[in-house]
């Protein structure tokens, strides 16, 4: 038997209330229900008498003007027929509504008797199964939360209780008195617990970091560093090689960590922090790459220099401004000295953040109102004409300038719903006149784009393949190809070829999550996502190259995107543990995709130089595997080179290498082996460390072409080779 609780608070919807199965899961009945807007925000039952069940319930009431709750309703509910009826638990203690969020939890071995709440207005204790209540402390820190207000009892012992804050409370009194018991300054937002029923030093907490474990009652904790839990809510990139990303993340601090790594995997060895409040933008200099741009704490704006490690805070808006949680930050690409900042009003700064000019009047309303609200929610100035920017708001407007701020014009879509707050513009990086609009409405699960061609005079709504239950969170346009545009929403990735006409899936390995930002770099698509860190999608150059029939052969070879000579691991030292924390380095070498309509049976592929001279050649069929033992686990080693056949898209990646050299076993002071001795760490990455050591000598920059055979058919493609930026050699000494 099973009892489940309609928790969302913002949505009214049938779908509300307390239902049960008795069969695992097969059939569900409702067994409880009072209206559509009142949520199950928490329930219990008693732990001794599981015919006891407790239940928190909870709704909001919205002012239709500010968009900001103004009330709420909360209650306790009570069962003792396992959840077939219930009785609203009115004894006295309790205080008035507004409650806020309320937690509950029922002591074990009190028959049910002995409960715990907590809610806006403190902490309280019945002892009589909720007939009569106590407020058992009157510690100022133990109080609820619409974003906290849980509690939980330890189930050997019902005067242990824990209550979850931005710290985690410990009572060992029955609530009458607290001490700070997981934590650390600035607060990691502590939510669920669970308690071993037959341990209660084995507990797991859920933080907004992740999961950790305690196995000795809370005197030491695990890591959620091993956890890829990260909660993003913007990314962007610079221009260095090779590039990084630059995300805040909700309680755990931002990142600038390397698209990849010299080392082989990306681990903590590749990243630093910005300084950036954990919601807010963040904008790297794209003149001086030691600069790094930051919305801090209350709108304000932080300048890292990484030359000196020092943060200086550069922007702090005074008593006039209003900011945003997610305060937008962005510097112009047309102009890398202006650097935007959105209040209700744009401001601008060129000399270094120096000084700051208001560009624009009060954008959030279309006519004054004494006691306005609105704040800015999303800047996008043009790549393409400058002093083009684009501005949306929380009031549902969308705002343009094409001169720098000297006049703006209200382009707000018609069909844009009230209650609508925009919470991305996109403009076009190839054409002035289009841009695309995310907004999201109170109490709506639905997308909505919008995309404009004629600068915001007409608009189209842009959602037909979306699911009609997924906000749709970002919109970006790929300047490699007209048409080709991406779509994050709160289930995952989608591709539109048609401008937007039409959306497909592009989730492949990614996570179901919601996805807050994306970015197209160069070549990557670059995803934030809240829950699942950041995401790269190597090599768009399949997705830029298809639509529509382009060939009536069996396969096709797309056009490999520009290869890069990169050394993918220079990790001289032992390498590091396999289940260390990381991110995956890109492919090592050239990415070549082809596509079969139907299984080959042959596949070869050639990798020839600008004077078709071989440099290497690879198959569908296995190389011969050496029969000597190794002197490390196989884990260790990368899959064979092989070429596979399955209809749809293929990838294989050539590791920019001529053949390696035969070689005899022997080991490290010199002596013959009878089995394969890995002295060195070269490569020592795990399930990516070449089989076959020393490798081949790295092909010299240049033209090459790679050559594909399906059975008996030849398909060629030219393949550009070039130096990593950092590396400064001459194309003699490359090739000696």
């Amino acid at each position: 038997m099973v009892l489940v609780g309609s928790f969302d608070i913002f949505a009214a919807g049938p779908q509300r209330g307390l239902f049960k199965t008795r069969d695992g899961g097969k059939t569900w009945n409702r067994v409880f229900f009072k209206d559509d807007k009142t949520a199950i925000v928490d329930m219990c039952a008693a732990p001794d008498d599981a015919r006891i069940v407790y239940a928190a319930t909870f709704s909001f009431q919205f002012d239709p003007a500010s968009r900001r709750p103004t009330a709420s309703e909360s209650q306790v509910y009570k069962s003792t027929d396992e959840g077939a009826t219930w009785q609203q638990v009115s004894g006295g203690g309790l205080p008035n509504n507004p409650r806020g969020r309320i937690g509950i939890a029922a002591a074990p071995g009190t028959d049910g008797k002995r409960v715990y709440t907590i809610m806006n207005q403190g902490f309280f204790r019945s002892d009589d199964g909720g007939a009569t209540w106590q407020q058992s402390t009157k510690d100022p820190r133990v109080v609820g939360s619409g974003y906290f207000s849980r509690v939980y009892v330890d189930p050997k012992n019902d005067d242990v209780v824990y209550v979850m804050q931005t710290s985690t409370y410990r009572s060992s009194d029955g609530g009458r008195t607290f001490a700070a018991w997981k934590g650390e300054p600035s607060g990691e937002d502590d939510h669920v617990l669970w308690i071993d029923p037959n341990d209660s030093q084995r507990i797991v907490e859920g933080t907004d970091q992740g999961a950790v474990i305690t196995l000795d009652g809370g005197s030491t904790w695990s890591e959620w560093f091993n956890q890829p839990t990260g909660e993003m809510y913007h990314v962007i990139a610079d221009s260095q090689f090779p590039y990084r990303l630059y995300a805040s993340q909700q309680d755990s601090g931002s990142i600038a960590v390397q698209s990849r790594s010299d080392f082989g995997m990306i681990t903590y060895r590749d990243w630093f922090s910005t300084g950036a409040f954990e919601s807010g933008y963040i904008a790297p200099d794209p003149l001086n790459s030691s600069l790094v741009y930051s919305v801090g704490w209350y709108g304000s704006v932080f300048r890292l220099d990484r030359t000196t490690g020092q943060i200086a805070t550069v922007f702090a808006p005074g008593a006039k401004y209003r900011y945003t949680w997610e305060t937008p930050l962005a510097f112009s690409p047309r102009d890398p000295k202006t650097l935007y900042v959105g209040m209700q009003y744009v401001l601008k700064s060129s000399d270094g953040a120096q000084t700051w000019a208001e560009i624009s009047p009060d954008l959030t309303e279309k006519t004054p109102s004494p006691k306005p609200t609105g704040v800015i929610q999303t800047i996008a100035p043009s790549a393409v004409q400058a002093g083009e920017v684009w501005v949306g708001t929380s009031t549902g407007l969308v705002q343009l300038t094409r001169n720098d701020g000297a006049n703006w014009d209200n382009v707000t879509p018609s069909e844009m719903l009230a209650n609508s707050s925009i919470t991305l513009v996109e403009a076009s990086p190839t054409d002035a006149d289009t841009g695309y609009v995310v907004a999201s409405v109170r109490n709506d699960l639905h997308p909505y784009i919008f995309r404009t061609h004629d600068g915001g005079k007409t608009w189209q709504k842009i959602v037909t393949g979306l699911p009609e239950s997924g906000i749709a969170r970002v919109v970006r346009e790929d300047p490699g190809r007209k048409g080709l545009i991406y779509a994050g929403t709160e289930t995952g990735v989608y591709v539109s070829f048609d401008g937007g006409e039409h959306w497909a899936t592009l989730q492949f390995n990614l996570p179901t999550v919601s996805v807050r930002d994306l970015r197209v770099h160069d070549n990557d698509l670059v995803a934030a996502t809240y829950g699942r860190a950041l995401w790269i999608l190597d090599d768009l150059s399949p997705l830029r190259q298809s639509g529509g029939e382009t060939t009536k052969d069996n396969a096709q070879l797309f056009n490999p995107e520009t290869a890069v000579r990169v050394r993918w691991d220079n990790h001289p030292d032992t390498p590091l543990p396999p289940d260390t924390p990381h991110g995956d380095n890109p492919p090592d070498g050239a990415i070549i995709y082809y596509y079969l309509k139907s299984p080959a049976k042959k596949i070869t592929l050639e990798i020839r130089d600008e004077h078709d001279n071989l440099v290497r050649s690879f198959s569908n069929i296995p190389s011969p595997v050496d029969p000597r033992p190794k002197n490390v686990p196989d884990y260790w080693f990368e899959p064979p080179e092989v070429l596979t056949t399955k209809v749809g898209l293929n990838r294989f990646v050539w590791n920019l290498q001529w053949p390696h050299p035969d070689t005899l076993a022997y080991s490290f002071r010199g002596t013959p082996l009878d089995y394969v001795e890995y002295t060195l760490p070269d490569h020592a990455v795990a399930g990516n460390t070449p089989v076959n050591q020393p490798p081949g000598p790295l092909a010299a920059p240049g033209r090459y072409n790679a050559v594909l055979t399906v059975d008996g058919h030849t398909y060629r493609q030219p393949l550009i080779l070039t130096l990593d930026p950092r590396v400064h050699l001459s194309q003699t000494d490359l090739e000696a």
